[in-house]
């Protein structure tokens, strides 16, 4: 059967028909097992493990939808359904328990967090998510941890000299944070804490790209060395000087 490649980011990924097939790694048994475990609980927003192939390459099932662009509508449905899946898992733990853990995580472990929910990590349909792919990179941290991503990717927090090459517009920030702390139902604890998570969390994805890439990981060079000053390396530092500046504003409009 044919093999079409996607753009799978860091990792070698195609469509052989109604499936996806991912190379693996060692961290791959226990996201099989959380995705199987997703499966048996009925929650439809990842894709399920079917098994493995004679490349010994994962088979996922392909996940009908679209990878959304920078789509208004699908903030809110995006951090619902993180809301969901948060509550799905917590608890859970995998037998194997190896998992592709990020150099820098901060804070106690609440779920097995996604770590990468952004734009060409989601499937939409009808300008509303529906479920989250590519879970390589999941494991053990907090809930906001991963929700302060989720906010930085799709709010979006970037520099406004990233917004464009992005393919954005200017934002209403204030008020696309508050979407995200009510679709994911925040108390008002976790939405202190997800402020004060923001910047936490970009400077830990910049530091472990930074980290991967300098270690040859396939992919996270290529990433890295991205020319375009807005991607990645170099896009982290100025969102994340963007979001210092602005963090004190953030937190004093509680709309």
């Amino acid at each position: 059967m044919e093999e079409r490649r996607l753009d799978g980011g860091i990792n070698q990924v195609v469509q052989v028909g109604q499936t996806v097939r991912r190379t693996v790694g060692p961290w791959s048994a226990s996201v099989h097992e959380l995705l199987e475990y997703l499966e048996a609980r009925g929650f439809a927003g990842a894709p399920r493990f079917l098994g493995i192939d004679q490349d010994g390459r994962e088979i996922l099932s392909l996940v009908p939808g679209e990878t959304p662009g920078p789509i208004s509508g699908v903030l809110d449905s995006a951090a619902a359904l993180l809301r969901r899946y948060h509550d799905v898992v917590e608890g859970w733990s995998p037998a194997n328990g190896t998992w592709q853990v990020a150099p820098v995580v901060v804070g106690e472990p609440e779920v097995i967090c996604h770590n990468d929910i952004a734009p060409w990590n989601l499937i939409a349909r009808d300008s509303s998510v529906v479920a989250f792919v590519d879970w390589d990179t999941a494991a053990p941290g907090p809930r906001m941890w991963d929700l302060a991503y989720l906010a930085y990717t799709l709010v979006p927090l970037a520099a406004p000299e990233n917004l464009g090459p992005m393919g954005w517009g200017p934002t209403a920030v204030s008020e696309r944070l508050a979407r995200v702390r009510d679709a994911y139902g925040c108390t008002e604890e976790q939405w202190e804490t997800l402020l004060d998570t923001i910047p936490v969390r970009v400077r830990a994805a910049y530091d472990t790209m930074r980290i991967w890439a300098s270690e040859g990981r396939p992919g996270w060079r290529a990433q890295w060395e991205q020319p375009e000053p807005w991607r990645r390396g170099a896009g982290y530092l100025r969102d994340l000087a963007y979001i210092e500046t602005s963090l004190d504003s953030w937190k004093a409009s509680r709309s």
